[in-house]
């Protein structure tokens, strides 16, 4: 159940027998199951242990006073929740499982020993939270500057390459428990919105959603109308990805509301 996280970790440098020894003990006997839909803490509670996801999908939210929900960020196997948190007294946010969750809780101070005998553990786990933070930078951009149909397809594009890395994605495909309520939620849209937006991708032909499942058909195309680039993942482009199997040159008609953006003109 560690894989994703080792996968991830891997991606930038390689761990040695130590340092995987050391993940595996900081999680051992200390693994949580929640069902979907659950909230793993609300805003105004104590700052719990670090959590690793194991399995499943997650995110943090700030709730409205009007009852709507904003997702700030999205968690998926083998990434870290709280690492960044670890100094506050009380979350400033809530959390919850997006699917069924299995997910491990690590103290702050066993966090601590561990990074001190393996600092190579240390240096990880600091470039995992650099990628979170560039993470947050992006998806300020998308919500301030990007149309509805940008949003959407640079979501996808992101997830399909966080997936890729942690050794969760076939191919293109990739599984994604949201629903489209949770898109809009993540992205500040309406649920008109983003199921305009995503038959808009669909019968473009860029990707397919089916059952929990999603399969980017066209990366090149839906990375070029995203304006998606992947360095802030600090991550290579997928290689033979980026070759389009239709060769394709047109553009996604977008709505008329966004047909004034350069790329659509």
């Amino acid at each position: 159940m560690l894989n994703p996280l080792l996968a991830k970790l891997d991606s930038k440098m390689r761990l040695g027998p130590g340092e995987r020894g050391a993940l595996a003990g900081l999680i051992q006997n200390r693994t949580h199951r929640l069902p979907a839909r659950q909230d793993l803490y609300v805003e105004g509670d104590p700052v719990s242990p670090m959590i690793v996801i194991l399995d499943g999908w997650a995110c943090r939210y700030d709730q409205l006073a009007d009852g709507r929900r904003q997702i700030i960020e999205l968690f998926l196997p083998g990434d870290l929740l709280g690492h960044d948190c670890l100094f506050a007294e009380r979350q400033d946010h809530s959390a919850c499982s997006i699917s069924s969750l299995c997910y491990a809780q690590i103290s702050r101070t066993d966090l601590d020993a561990a990074v001190q005998q393996f600092p190579v553990l240390g240096q990880a786990l600091l470039w995992d939270a650099s990628v979170a933070a560039a993470i947050h930078r992006q998806w300020i951009r998308s919500l301030g500057r990007l149309s509805a149909t940008q949003r959407i397809a640079h979501l996808f594009c992101e997830l399909f390459y966080r997936s890729a890395r942690a050794g969760l994605a076939r191919g293109t495909a990739f599984d994604m428990p949201m629903g489209q309520r949770d898109l809009g939620d993540a992205r500040g849209l309406s649920a008109v919105q983003v199921n305009r937006t995503v038959q808009l991708l669909r019968s473009a032909g860029l990707l397919g959603w089916r059952r929990r499942v999603v399969e980017i058909a066209d990366l090149p195309r839906l990375a070029t109308i995203a304006m998606f680039r992947p360095h802030y993942l600090d991550i290579e482009p997928a290689g033979e990805l980026l070759a389009s199997p239709s060769g394709a040159a047109e553009v996604v008609r977008p709505p008329p509301e966004e047909r004034d953006l350069p790329l659509f003109r």
